[in-house]
């Protein structure tokens, strides 16, 4: 059951914008209601402040995956693209300027 109603916790809340003080206040509404003692707490705030940190970074990576992509499909050229354009200019221009 407490599985169950930290599943509604997570979900519930919004990973960028939640506050260990937001979760402090959820769980103490959970103890109010009796479907949380008292004394898991601490530990019920941490957990859920461990999976919102694990959901952000899983978020951040998702995004960057997908913009990644989106770059590649679009063709657009990447900083690397054009750092490694930029070597290949300066390459050229010193053997134009040794001859």
């Amino acid at each position: 059951m407490i599985d169950l109603i930290k599943k509604s916790i997570y979900l519930g809340l919004g990973i960028a914008s939640t506050t260990k003080e937001k979760v402090e206040t959820l769980v103490d509404e959970l103890i109010e209601k009796g479907q949380l003692a008292k004394d898991e707490k601490s530990k019920a705030v941490q957990e859920i402040l461990d999976k919102l940190e694990r959901s952000e970074k899983e978020f951040k990576q998702n995004i960057s995956k997908e913009v990644k992509e989106a770059v590649n499909n679009l063709g657009i050229a990447t900083q690397k693209d054009i750092n490694a354009l930029k070597k290949i200019i300066s390459d050229l221009e010193k053997k134009i300027s040794a001859k």
